[in-house]
């Protein structure tokens, strides 16, 4: 593919991920996505449009500001870069028309991952917005059959219901949550039942290697809740670009 296009996705990804900002702060307090225009959170004016330039605009501000003088988080343009580049990365894997559901996938994992790690929950609507692009990725003839999906979402969602319930029946609460179980069909849907059980290996050692680090650390709450929903965001990613070597190299 010519490094052109993979660049111009990148900077379309970016303009996605700017909106991924808005959807990370606004959904979770129930707020409209669509209106007011954006603002500066601390003073709240209104942004001008040379001050919406992806990842740019923050750095020419030196990530403050220009009304009030206050610091904007890294995090703006973090999300920006992340989804441009997972937006270029999904084209080089994909580059035909089927690429535009994964587009919807990465928005919505990017944005579940940032949610979920502020709130502990996942909005359905984000889901629901992963279902219609799954039914739209099994319709191209380069993906698998329905048949294949459904498999998919129920290798994705049954075993973290039964280990929720297990959890439960042991120390009376929960192990995962249900936005977590629902994310892993959507997944499912995406990836069948094979690559899904990749998704939860590389998921499950992600978020292994990263409670380590809090409890060597001394960083981890005792009786605390860690975010899972962005490990298997993590893991379906890496399933997808890497789950058929993978299982290649098992087997």
């Amino acid at each position: 593919m010519e490094a052109f296009w993979i660049v111009y996705v990148f900077v379309i990804g970016t303009l996605f991920g700017s909106f991924a900002n808005v959807v990370i702060y606004r959904l979770p307090q129930g707020k409209s996505i669509v209106k007011p225009p954006s603002a500066c959170p601390f003073c709240g004016k209104r942004l001008a449009a040379k001050e919406l330039i992806p990842i740019l605009s923050w750095m020419a501000q030196r990530g403050r500001c220009r009304s009030c003088d206050k610091f904007i988080s890294k995090r703006y343009p973090l999300v920006e870069f992340l989804c441009g580049v997972l937006f270029a990365a999904m084209v080089v894997y994909s580059p035909t028309l089927s690429v535009i559901p994964l587009f919807v996938l990465t928005f919505v994992l990017l944005t579940v991952s940032f949610i979920d790690w502020d709130t502990q929950e996942i909005p359905d609507r984000l889901l629901l917005l992963g279902v219609i692009a799954a039914f739209v990725w099994v319709r191209f003839p380069e993906t698998h059959h329905w048949v294949e999906a459904m498999l998919g979402a129920a290798a994705g969602a049954l075993p973290l219901l039964i280990i929720d319930r297990l959890v439960m029946l042991v120390v009376k609460r929960d192990g995962f949550g249900y936005g977590d179980v629902k994310l892993m069909a959507v997944i499912g849907l995406f990836l069948g039942w094979q690559l899904t059980l990749v998704a939860f290996f590389f998921a499950f050692v992600s978020g292994g290697i990263f409670a380590t680090f809090l409890i060597a650390t001394d960083r981890a709450k005792r009786g605390g809740y860690m975010a899972f929903g962005p490990f298997l965001c993590i893991g379906a990613l890496g399933a997808l670009w890497f789950g058929e070597v993978f299982i290649g190299l098992l087997f």
